[in-house]
């Protein structure tokens, strides 16, 4: 490449225009445009590969949230029944045994009125 300069896109808007001189003039020019559309639609495409491979990660990234997020509601689902459980079995550890063998003092009553009618 020694001595040729090529052309970018930026250089061609800002290079003034003049009317083509000669037949050369004209197919430099076409060939010029042609090209620099056919860069155009390269990278159009290349994006649109790069957009349709980032939209199938976010799809897939969406359904692991999904599974995360029902994964952790139903562990703590199950949580809130072992402690709920745990929570009865230490409160039926630490009552006292008499305490369901003896009446409430409100059962007593009760008892103490039946006896006292008969």
């Amino acid at each position: 490449m020694s001595g040729m300069h090529i052309i970018t896109v930026a250089e061609e808007a800002d290079a003034p225009v003049h009317p083509p001189d000669s037949k050369e003039d004209i197919e430099r020019l076409l060939l010029t445009s042609a090209n620099a559309i056919q860069r155009l639609v390269s990278e159009r495409n290349a994006l649109r590969s790069r957009v349709e491979i980032l939209e199938r990660e976010l799809t897939g990234l969406r359904q692991q949230t999904t599974l995360v997020h029902d994964s952790y509601r139903t562990l703590t689902t199950e949580f809130v029944t072992q402690f709920q459980l745990i929570d009865k079995a230490v409160k039926s550890l630490f009552r006292e045994p008499s305490d369901s063998a003896e009446a409430s003092p409100a059962e007593e009553g009760a008892l103490a009125l039946r006896h006292h009618a008969a």
